[in-house]
């Protein structure tokens, strides 16, 4: 079982680590980057295949530690490069598709990125003997509904056999493409929110949360575990509330002139999400605000009575909660939609 010793800190484990983070450049990669560098570690690489956000990554973020490699993670040749040239400590995969309905969509392109892409990072690492890999995975793994989910539940597979580790997330509040962004952008430009069913419930963390968490994740690991964190819910209704009487006034619309269109449920979209499966309780052992899923360790404790599996069950955020979330989203807008008299 993973436990930390006395004295143990952050700021010492990470002190000189060599860091590769694939997809680095988007909204998890950039936050672990951020995170990382407010410690004395040694170099962190970004591997992605993005160079206009490489570019902008390196202007926004002046760090000396900080470097760039232009690669796909579907293809092994341009990993290997990096890997020759450089002796990494620890790997974030973070790089993957994520959104549902893309992946919906373009099935083969899911499974090159989510499943041939993690092969070629877990093998690239173990040829190269790195000592932790962390896995970024999604509550959309369990009972898999979608493309996304499935590809993911794969990757999931390859990293706990390869004996690293996986730290599945739910919904990361403000993270490009997610729900709040979205909405927003749409009610501001046009007027109108576009959702799929009002009872739709969803695992959330904060942006900052989810970055300490994976580090503390980072530290405990010991390879073949899956860290779960503890995370409240939101109603996509509460959401909607929110948005309509607090959000919109703030760029001068009324509740009133704001259409809603309610669409129904998309293909592959669940009503509700699930973040632990009932096969993965016997060996589920509770570390605060985290929970490590070790099929090698079975639980001594069980815990199926007072466990939260599904976001329909688990404590729901309150409207304040959820008013203070999208204000951090909301600030970066202002500026360019100015509120109108």
């Amino acid at each position: 079982m993973s436990s930390l010793k006395d004295g143990d800190s952050l700021s010492d484990f990470f002190s000189g680590k060599e860091i590769l983070i694939t997809g680095g450049t988007g909204s998890i990669g950039s936050l672990i980057v951020k995170e990382l560098l407010k410690f004395d570690v040694g170099r962190v690489y970004i591997f992605s295949r993005d160079e206009i956000k490489q570019f902008t990554m390196r202007k926004l973020i002046n760090d000396k530690r900080l470097h760039f490699a232009i690669g796909d993670v579907r293809d092994y040749r341009s990993l290997e490069k990096v890997f020759k040239e450089n002796s990494f400590d620890i790997v974030y995969h973070t790089a993957a598709m994520k959104h549902v309905v893309i992946c919906e969509e373009n099935p083969v392109e899911a499974v090159m990125t989510n499943v041939i892409g993690t092969q070629n990072v877990v093998d690239i690492a173990r040829e190269y003997r790195v000592s932790k890999l962390i896995n970024i995975s999604t509550d959309k793994v369990v009972k898999p509904y979608n493309v996304m989910g499935a590809t993911k539940f794969i990757a999931e597979r390859i990293v706990l056999n390869a004996n690293y580790t996986s730290i599945r997330l739910g919904n990361i509040a403000n993270s490009r493409g997610s729900v709040i962004p979205v909405l927003i952008e749409e009610l501001v430009k046009k007027k109108q929110i576009t959702i799929t069913d009002p009872s739709v419930t969803r695992f959330v963390l904060r942006m900052s949360d989810a970055a300490k968490l994976i580090l503390k994740a980072t530290q405990l690991a010991r390879g073949g575990e899956i860290f779960v964190p503890k995370m409240k819910a939101f109603k996509l209704s509460d959401l909607i509330e929110v948005l309509l009487n607090y959000v919109a006034p703030q760029f001068g619309i009324r509740s009133e002139e704001v259409k809603v269109n309610v669409v129904g449920l998309i293909r592959g979209e669940k009503l509700h999400e699930s973040i632990i499966d009932e096969l993965e309780v016997p060996y589920l052992h509770d570390l605060g605000d985290l929970y490590i899923i070790d099929f090698r360790n079975p639980a001594i404790n069980a815990y199926r009575e007072t466990l939260v599996l599904s976001s329909n069950v688990a404590e729901l955020i309150s409207k304040d909660e959820l008013k203070e979330i999208v204000d951090e989203y909301v600030s970066s807008l202002l500026s360019l939609f100015p509120k109108t008299r």
